[in-house]
């Protein structure tokens, strides 16, 4: 598999990322950020400081070692709006090339709109409202319609943009972004979208929602926020001096808390003139787009979440193409079923053998914290809720247990009982069977005249004992149906 890797050259940071691979839902196996500050004191001087392009070049050549080193000849340098909009830009790029050996691309703030919308379409495919990606230096906006990117636009109001070389707030910069968000005239019959934010400092106002309102999951990608909660909790923040700021200090970097009530300023005249609906949070941003563009088309087409689920299937189960075979042969029990709930259920099926590797006491534990801390994409919140679940209970976990109590707050009462329905299904399978196709041929179910049926073939009746007898009369009860086990 050739790696890639991208280099993203920010008014704040410079970060190399490599990926495994240019498949559709890759693993990250480096990840490093440093923190060099181009586009600080821009609006005073026009200029980047010498001090921090000198950091730039000195990681720069640290990257670009570390590519060889890793073996990655797949990868892309990207600089944004520091050294865009910087008088000496054109000539520290030129620097990049000449003493890092790096070919770097300046993009421009529409073409970093559209890359980050490819970003959060890299993770969230049916993603549909108004992508905002609020950097150091700059803002940038992009609709987001039927797996596409639409208008883009570009804003210099990052909230690094108005700190002088000394950390203070310097200008008017409230009354620069209320100009800028303004000027913005996109049509109104767009309202009541989804709003989804890419950016460090909008990640940090998720995490102090998610403590405040003691949240199940500290996952800040695809949390949600509803309008009334993110306006209140943008204004409240955009108001507040550092020192109060001082509480969030254990969750949130005293670098970050400096631009926090600005950045949440921007948030919060976004959603009131695009009059968006709820906000939802993005952890996916420039890099997965640029990623997402360098896929082949059939590769994009892929869905990502099931696409993720093959992969760890391959790596860590014993039966890894068994998930489709094992979807097909519980479908009787789900017909007429969404698209949702299928998706769902078919991503359960293919992680139903992945927690054999663990104490068997412990399985059931460890499918649940995997699903819930792992990087599935293309999944809510609630989606990877009932997901562990779904498998917390094919490996012999209940419901109502210590391990699930949050995980249950975040899905209603239908969800749970589909959970289980699910997990039981899975679970009566994958002993039937052995995980083989063979096995699945041996028997069949059927909900028929009020009853549910395991229907055995003759020759294959001594696969049935007491355990599959116990697993289908379970499975049974899930649904409020008799149990009958035929011999055919």
């Amino acid at each position: 598999m050739e790696k890639f890797a991208v280099i993203d050259i920010g008014s704040n940071t410079v970060r190399l990322v490599v990926y495994e691979s240019m498949r559709r839902a890759p693993y990250v196996i480096f990840n490093e950020k440093i923190l060099c500050g181009l586009g600080r004191g821009l609006s005073e001087t026009g200029m980047m400081q010498d001090k921090a392009m000198d950091r730039v070049i000195e990681n720069l050549n640290r990257f670009h070692l570390m590519l060889g080193k890793m073996d990655v000849r797949n990868y892309r340098v990207v600089a944004t709006s520091a050294v865009r909009e910087a008088k000496n830009g054109p000539d520290f790029a030129e620097r990049i090339r000449r003493e890092c050996k790096l070919d770097v691309a300046v993009i421009s703030g529409e073409d970093e709109a559209r890359l980050s919308g490819l970003g959060v379409l890299c993770a969230l495919p049916r993603a549909r409202g108004i992508m905002g990606d609020l950097g150091g230096g700059s803002l940038e906006l992009a609709r987001l319609t039927d797996g596409d990117v639409a208008e883009k636009v570009s804003f210099a109001i990052g909230p690094l943009k108005y700190q002088s070389l000394d950390g203070q707030t310097i200008s008017s910069p409230k009354a620069d972004i209320d100009r800028a968000i303004a000027s913005l005239d996109w049509k109104s019959e767009h309202k009541n979208e989804n709003f989804y934010a890419v950016g460090g400092s909008w990640r940090a106002l998720a995490k102090i929602h998610i403590m405040e309102k003691g949240y199940a999951l500290n996952n800040v990608h695809h949390y949600t926020i509803d309008r009334d909660d993110a306006l209140e909790l943008t204004q409240r923040i955009s108001g507040m001096h550092y020192v109060e700021l001082n509480r969030y200090c254990v969750h949130i970097s005293s670098r970050r808390l400096k631009v926090l009530p600005l950045s949440a300023y921007i948030l919060n005249r976004l959603i009131k003139k695009l009059q968006s609906r709820r906000l939802v949070i993005s952890g996916y941003g420039l890099r997965e787009g640029l990623l997402y563009e360098g896929m082949t088309p059939d590769v994009r087409q892929q869905d990502p979440l099931i696409a993720a689920c093959h992969d760890i299937a391959t790596n860590t189960g014993r039966f890894s193409e068994h998930g489709q075979r094992v979807q097909k042969w519980i479908d009787p029990l789900f017909p007429e079923e969404d698209f949702e709930p299928n998706r769902l259920r078919l991503a359960a099926a293919i992680l139903s053998d992945v927690g054999w590797r663990g104490h068997p006491e412990y399985q059931a534990e460890k499918v649940l914290y995997e699903v819930l801390h792992g990087r599935l994409l293309g999944l809510a919140h609630r989606g990877a809720a009932f997901l562990g679940l779904a498998l917390y209970i094919c490996y012999g976990g209940k419901t109502g247990e210590k391990e699930t109590a949050k995980v249950e707050t975040l899905l209603k009462a239908p969800d749970i009982l589909y959970a289980n329905q699910v997990g039981l299904a899975l679970r009566l399978a994958q002993r039937i069977s052995g995980g083989t196709e063979k096995g699945l041929k041996s028997a069949s179910l059927e909900i028929k005249d009020g009853k549910m049926l395991l229907n055995v073939r003759a020759q294959d009746k001594a696969l049935v004992n007491e355990v599959v007898i116990k697993r289908f009369t379970k499975l049974a009860r899930q649904f409020n149906l008799e149990e009958d086990v035929r011999i055919i």
